[in-house]
């Protein structure tokens, strides 16, 4: 594949992630339950940090950072709402969840920013890589850790329909490596794999979410 093709192939997969993760969203924001749009708020920022992600392979400015830092604000505050998304079901603990996970999303926007600066960049292939180091690599797998994992969980068990149930359980789950494996891939091969399975991961949630019923 030629470097134009392999443009279009990069464009084609951040548009249809941010307007899937869109529809996503939409999708949980609309559902009466708190644990539902705790949730949605959480996708909405995924939305938007890819949404400036988006606009970096579109544009393909010659620096890449500010961009790259606009995403990644909302794409780490997005990890808040599935902290209290998760804290459903121990609300107990859920001060202490939501401020561990404030902390973690603090120290990887000062590691990434700071510490140990990104940069990002496009392969000779055409693919984005975020350019991070392995401390704030690490620090990234930790919020999403205690942030999205039990955001799932809780999401999925919140859902009535056993289907749609089953679908988002498996469906976030994959999204969930595939989100850590975006950020941190130095490997055209690996990226491009996991393109594709997150592609097909998110055309699989929002077209069952768009014809789920609406009592889901």
């Amino acid at each position: 594949m030629g470097s134009s093709g392999t443009k279009i192939v990069v464009d084609l997969f951040f548009i249809h992630a941010t307007l899937g993760t869109a529809v996503l969203s939409w999708w949980f924001l609309t559902k009466k339950k708190a644990v539902l749009k705790d949730f949605g708020w959480g996708m909405l920022g995924y939305t938007l940090g890819l949404a400036a992600w988006t606009a970096v392979v579109l544009i393909r400015p010659t620096d890449l950072k500010p961009l790259i830092l606009v995403g990644v604000v909302p794409f780490l505050l997005g990890s808040l709402a599935y902290a209290k998304a998760a804290s459903d079901k121990f609300p107990v603990k859920a001060s202490t969840l939501i401020w561990l996970v404030a902390v973690l999303i603090a120290a990887t926007f000062i590691a990434r920013t700071f510490f140990y600066p990104s940069d990002p960049y496009f392969s000779s292939k055409g693919l984005l890589f975020f350019g991070l180091k392995p401390v704030p690599i690490a620090l990234y797998i930790a919020t999403l850790s205690v942030s999205f994992l039990p955001a799932i969980r809780a999401a999925a068990s919140a859902i009535k329909d056993k289907a749609m149930k089953s679908v988002m359980g498996i469906g976030l789950m994959v999204l969930y490596i595939n989100a850590i494996i975006l950020v941190s891939a130095n490997d055209n091969t690996l990226l491009l794999i996991n393109g594709v399975v997150l592609s097909l991961a998110l055309l699989m949630l929002w077209v069952k979410a768009l014809s789920s019923p609406a009592t889901t």
